[in-house]
């Protein structure tokens, strides 16, 4: 069954049974072929509800202050997911909270509200891979919403709203918000002109130092021309994240998770003909992941260059050859056979990526032709030099 498009994660909600809570770093890397990339990243976590953009975003972070500073920090995707319903929740007429957003929503949260430690705001699931409490909280916010403290709209004032978070959450917000550090505090890197440091705040704020969303083109029609041209966009969009993954940066990806498309025999990886092969019926759900290397081929002189890192020379190579797929930080939990999952990173094949898939039918919907067609890929987030 075709399922209507959900955009950032509702549908990706996970299953609380038989999890594994302790997050670990297995070897991902393939010998068998030259190595193009490796941005670091922080240990992989799995999101128990439909916020992945804000997992992106911590995981993004994270790894920019990896970088900067050797040091890994875990951030608490639990505080920013607290002030994001606050916010959608006061004066509202909501039925059910909304978990889904995207970086521009999760950067105004920070830029307001900074960042908590997860032992700082959830002391208990700070070694945790998945959060137990999100899970609990969205239950018990529908529940008020439908039945409970904030069932009438008119009751939906800020301390309200505050008290029925505070009790969802197990805090005390207005005791707990003393401990969250500024996005000033957090480093990110330096300023090549004189090398001062960066931080978090530079990364969200507006203007010229602001990381930006890259839309990537989409492709509708057959007209040569417009094909050709649309294609060539899309090529130059691609060039400027590999530069920046080749740089060690960790990109945003959006996209949209087709699960028909998972071959969960080979590295969690998203394939179009698997997926034209099952007949186009799967869930679907928009989803934010992060960069962390790609496999090309036919590169000239080379041929193939796989997963890992490499000098900058072969990285210049790669960016000739034709990319065969993107290595992506997922926010699904390091180790789950059902997503073919080993070691927390899915991998999505440029012809997933780039052929359109079938959008906007209803869940009792199955007659193809009243689809609308997108490619899965919509955009990126990259650095302001890239």
């Amino acid at each position: 069954m075709i399922v209507r498009r959900r955009f950032l994660g509702s549908v990706l909600a996970m299953n609380l049974l038989a999890l594994s809570f302790i997050a670990a770093c297995d070897d991902r890397k393939n010998s068998s072929l030259v190595k193009v990339s490796d941005v670091a990243h922080t240990p992989v976590k799995r999101q128990s509800i439909g916020n992945c953009w804000l997992y992106a975003t911590s995981t993004w972070a994270e790894s920019l202050h990896l970088s900067a500073t050797n040091t890994v920090v875990n951030l608490s995707e639990s505080y920013w997911t607290y002030w994001d319903w606050y916010y959608k929740l006061v004066s509202s007429n909501r039925s059910k909270i909304n978990t889904g957003g995207g970086w521009k929503l999760a950067s105004t949260i920070i830029a307001k509200h900074g960042y908590m430690l997860e032992n700082e705001f959830i002391a208990e699931e700070a070694d945790n891979e998945m959060s137990r409490r999100q899970y609990e909280a969205e239950e018990a916010i529908n529940l008020a919403l439908t039945e409970g403290a904030l069932k009438d709209p008119d009751s939906r004032t800020p301390e309200n709203v505050m008290n029925a978070l505070d009790k969802a959450f197990g805090v005390k917000m207005s005791e707990t918000r003393a401990k969250a550090h500024s996005a000033s505090d957090l480093v990110t890197g330096s300023n090549n002109n004189n090398g001062s440091k960066r931080v978090l705040a530079d990364e969200i704020a507006g203007g010229r130092h602001q990381w930006r969303v890259l839309d990537y083109p989409q492709l509708f029609g057959t007209n040569p021309r417009e094909t050709f041209l649309i294609r060539r966009q899309r090529a130059k969009v691609l060039d400027r994240v590999l530069r920046a993954v080749n740089d060690k940066k960790p990109v945003i990806m959006s996209t949209m998770i087709e699960f028909s498309a998972l071959n969960t025999e080979s590295n969690a990886t998203f394939d179009y003909d698997l997926y034209i092969n099952r007949g186009y019926s799967s869930g679907q759900g928009g989803h934010l992941v992060v960069l962390e290397d790609y496999v090309v081929d036919n590169v000239p002189g080379v041929g193939s260059i796989g997963e890992g890192d490499v000098s900058p020379e072969l990285k210049d190579a790669a960016l000739r050859g034709d990319v065969r797929y993107l290595v992506t930080k997922n926010s699904w939990g390091t180790d789950r056979e059902e997503r073919g999952l080993s070691d927390g990173y899915t991998r999505f094949t440029m012809k997933y990526l780039n052929n359109p898939l079938p959008f906007g039918l209803d869940d009792d919907e199955s007659d193809i032709s009243r689809a609308s067609w997108f490619s899965a890929l919509s955009d990126f987030i990259v650095p302001p030099e890239y």
